[in-house]
């Protein structure tokens, strides 16, 4: 006989690994996370823990994931938002997604060194591939809002999501590059706060929109990723 399987019982447990091993790459660094951090953490067997993942890297994978759901469930009250045009929802959508990433700034600079780690080019394709499924939706909503109401000009709403959205997937690999490949040495300040400058107005002359609709990044925020960056190596040890 099949066995039965409650599915709310089997996510709860599921999402309480993944939030132990949030808790373990907060407290220790991803390097340092072991299968048996998260056993002793939970006080779990390893054969429990395999009902749920196969290996450390599926763990992170489900992690990353999770992120990924939680910024779409963070983002799509502005898209669905009657109240306001499209213009500003979509510089409500930019700085909702500042805001979401600063809030969880400590776990994205542990993961940082994970997701751009030269042998986990596969895996960082793949959240690429989740993200567009996700995310680039919610901005073609906002751009076709925004074509009707004659404030954005593409022929292509539909298509214009996606396509932001790589821009957007552009400027974070850039920004990650600057951080992760300073070693012992600052990144430019100045130098991530133009990376983004650029990018933004290539979003904006994509829609036809002013240079300056959508908010840049200032100083103060680089320089909080780049203290929280060094925190963290210094934590892990690197």
């Amino acid at each position: 006989m099949a066995r039965t399987i409650n599915v709310a019982v089997h996510a709860a447990r599921r999402d309480e690994i993944l939030d132990a091993a949030q808790r373990l790459i907060l407290l220790n660094g991803y390097e340092r996370l072991t299968v048996q951090d998260i056993l002793d953490n939970l006080q779990m067997s390893k054969g429990a823990f395999y009902h749920y993942f196969d290996s450390k890297p599926t763990v992170i994978e489900a992690l990353t994931t999770r992120l990924v759901g939680d910024s779409e469930r963070a983002l799509a009250p502005i898209v669905e938002n009657p109240q306001m045009g499209a213009v500003k929802k979509l510089q409500a959508f930019f700085g909702e997604i500042v805001r979401w990433k600063s809030q969880r700034q400590n776990l994205f600079v542990a993961m940082l060194p994970v997701w751009y780690a030269p042998d986990n080019l596969a895996f960082r394709l793949l959240v690429d591939r989740e993200s567009v499924k996700r995310l680039a939706p919610l901005l073609s909503a906002i751009i076709r809002q925004g074509v009707d109401e004659g404030q954005f000009a593409t022929a292509h709403p539909d298509q214009a999501g996606t396509i932001i959205f790589a821009i957007v997937q552009a400027l974070q690999d850039a920004m990650a590059e600057r951080l992760l490949g300073a070693g012992n040495q600052s990144p430019g300040v100045k130098e991530m706060v133009n990376t983004h400058g650029a990018h933004m107005e290539a979003i904006e002359r994509y829609l036809g929109v002013p240079v300056g609709t959508l908010n840049r990044v200032d100083a103060q925020t680089v320089k909080s990723w780049i203290a929280a960056l060094s925190d963290s190596n210094a934590a892990a040890g690197r």
